[in-house]
This record gives C-alpha cells, sequence and structure tokens, in this order.
C-alpha cells in the first residue's frame, strides 16, 4: 500500500481547489508578443520609459501614421520597462483592432480577454461591461496588493471608447496604447506621444540591418549606399514601407538596389510595388493600411485628402494645404471648404511628404 496523501487545504483552512474537483485558474500575465528590432527610437523609448516609471503617467497613447512603428515602439518600451524590474505584477496584452473593416473590438470583448488572462473563468465573467469593468479593476487591485504593479498594453484603438473601461484604477498599474488618432476626452486624461517617420540614417539602417540579419554576407547596402537613401525616402521613410522593402530585397538576392529604387521612383506605381506576400498566402503591403484610415475619414476630410494630389511638388506645407482646402482647388481661397484646421495642425514649417500621390 503506498504512502497516504493528505489533500491540500485552501488559504482559509477550508477545502482548497483539487479537494473540490476545480484546477487552478489559468492565467496569461506575461502575454506580450515577442520584443522586435527597432532602429532610430531611442529618444521615444526614453520618453515611453519615462511615462512607464513609478512617478509617470497612468495612461499613455502612442500615436502617428500607419505603418510608422507604433506598435513595435510600445513592445520595445514595455519589454523594457519588464528588464527593470518594473512590472513585477505581470503584463497584459489586448490587440484592439480599431481600424480592421470588420469591425474593432469592443469594450466587453476587450474585458473578457483581459479578464481571462487575469484568471477569471467564463462562468464567473459579469453580463454587463459595467460590472465587467468593476470586476477587472478588483482584480487589479487584489494584484498590486499581492504581486506589484501591472503593464496593460492595448494595441491598435481608434477611439477613447474602447480604452475608458481599461484604465486601471490603482494608481501602480500602467496603460499603454497605440492609435493612430490622437485620442483624447475629457473623461480619458492620457499622456499623448507622437511618433514620426525616421531620418534618413536610421530609415537606411533599417534596411540595411535587415538584408545583414537574413544574409550576414550580403554586400548591397554597403555598395549601393545612394540607391538605398533614393527606396528610404521613395519609402516615406515610414518602417511598414522600409520593412517591406527590405523583405522585397531578400526574397530576391540578385536584386540590385537600385533596381528597386528605379521601381519605385513612379509615384503612381509605388504602393503597387511596396506590398509583400509570404509563402503561407499572408500579405503585407502599404496600401492597406492606408486603405482602413482613408475609409474612416469623414466626407470633407476625404475630400481634402483628394484635393492634396493637386500639388505639383513632393513637399505640401500645412499653411498651404489649408488655402487649397478653403480654395476646394479652383484657387479662390474665399471658397468655403473643409472645417479650418485646428491650430495645434498649422505647423507650416513641417512639410507633408506624401509617400504616393492621392
Amino acid at each position: 500500500m503506498g504512502p497516504c496523501v493528505r489533500p491540500r487545504p485552501g488559504p482559509s483552512g477550508g477545502p482548497g481547489p483539487a479537494l473540490l474537483g476545480l484546477r487552478p485558474r489559468p492565467q496569461a500575465t506575461a502575454s506580450l508578443p515577442p520584443d522586435g528590432a527597432l532602429t532610430g527610437r531611442k529618444e521615444r523609448t526614453d520618453t515611453l520609459l519615462a511615462a512607464l516609471a513609478p512617478d509617470g503617467a497612468g495612461t499613455t497613447v502612442v500615436t502617428g501614421l500607419p505603418g510608422v512603428g507604433k506598435t513595435v515602439l510600445a513592445l520595445h518600451a514595455a519589454h523594457r520597462a519588464v528588464e527593470r524590474g518594473r512590472f513585477p505584477g505581470g503584463t497584459l496584452y489586448v490587440h484592439l483592432r480599431g481600424y480592421d473593416p470588420a469591425g474593432a473590438v469592443g469594450p466587453e470583448q476587450a474585458l473578457e480577454s483581459l479578464l481571462r488572462a487575469l484568471g477569471v473563468r467564463d462562468e464567473d465573467l459579469p453580463p454587463t461591461v459595467e460590472e465587467q469593468a468593476g470586476l477587472y479593476r478588483s482584480e487589479l487591485n487584489r494584484r498590486a496588493e499581492r504581486h506589484g504593479a501591472v503593464l496593460i498594453v492595448a494595441d491598435d484603438a481608434s477611439s477613447p471608447g474602447q480604452l475608458r473601461h481599461l484604465v486601471p484604477a490603482h494608481p501602480a498599474h500602467r496603460l499603454l496604447a497605440t492609435s493612430r488618432d490622437a485620442l483624447s476626452a475629457p473623461d480619458f486624461p492620457a499622456r499623448l506621444v507622437s511618433l514620426d517617420e525616421l531620418d534618413t540614417e536610421s530609415a537606411t539602417e533599417l534596411i540595411a540591418v535587415a538584408l545583414a540579419r537574413v544574409s550576414p554576407g550580403d554586400p548591397r547596402a554597403g555598395e549601393e549606399a545612394g540607391a538605398l537613401e533614393r527606396v528610404a525616402e521613395y519609402c516615406g521613410r515610414l518602417p511598414l514601407a522600409l520593412t517591406i522593402a527590405a523583405a522585397l530585397l531578400t526574397d530576391d538576392p540578385g536584386l540590385p538596389i537600385t533596381a528597386l529604387a528605379d521601381d519605385l521612383a513612379d509615384a503612381r506605381t509605388r504602393l503597387k510595388r511596396l506590398q509583400h506576400e509570404d509563402g503561407d498566402g499572408r500579405s503585407l503591403a502599404v496600401r492597406a493600411a492606408f486603405d482602413l484610415s482613408y475609409r474612416r475619414l469623414k466626407p470633407q476630410e476625404a475630400r481634402l485628402f483628394r484635393l492634396l494630389s493637386l500639388n505639383p511638388g513632393p513637399d505640401l506645407s500645412t499653411k498651404a494645404a489649408a488655402v487649397l482646402n478653403r480654395s476646394g482647388g479652383t484657387g479662390d481661397p474665399h471658397r468655403p471648404g473643409c472645417p479650418r484646421p485646428r491650430r495645434s495642425d498649422q505647423r507650416t514649417a513641417t512639410p507633408l511628404r506624401p509617400l504616393a500621390r492621392p
């Protein structure tokens, strides 16, 4: 006869989960996606690390164009903060798909996902969003007391409504979100960290590093430095476009960078060229990212975007865009058009540099 094993009691001295026939609740409190390669973002990384510090902002939103690298930056900063021991209570991740044509993830879906990650079983999920938000905050408070601060990363939000219920009540926790829009509302106080395109040196480095990672002996980046700069400029120095360009080069080791630059020189076909499909049919394309944002524009905003194609050169200041907006492309600056741009948007010193003609 084998040894007699007594069931372990529960924390209050009563029967434990094993005796009641219940398994321990599964938790996913280290659920950040992998840290990706990051180039030229040290200043913004330091900004986010300061926001994620114990005396930093409770909620931070990284904003910028589609393809500018918001998610990669947010995840990189999140991993660095975890390495520094700032979130002993764990990390949670939810993809909100704010610009997905099939529909964004609603607050109820997001809360259900996060509550499951915190170990709440489906049968214990409350029926309403308000009750779920209350349980979410309570679970985070308990985790703060037992384990410490938690970092919640909410990727690809499109409105404050997707994030309001995700803001933790405990001051130790942090919410880090990404969005193409500058999300702000009176009942949603958040620090906004804007992300612009890379400078030319960082943009060319991104492609060069990608080539060296796949084939360390690839000589093209060093031998065709001028062509590499042309490719970077044609890509608008956007990390998504640069990543696709690098993939096109790694897929074809015999393709000169000069040939790719010549292919991208025509703005009318540039977006079509900047797409990549891997072996299992997954596609990555700049046009798709832009199309999702264009579909969300209001009619007057979409009209202004189309009017930008009337500009004959590669650069257009915000002040000139405002004149074009009021004239409707007729040359009459007094013709009514879209609402006047906000003063904070009129950065006349910073030109708009289109990746392609609208």
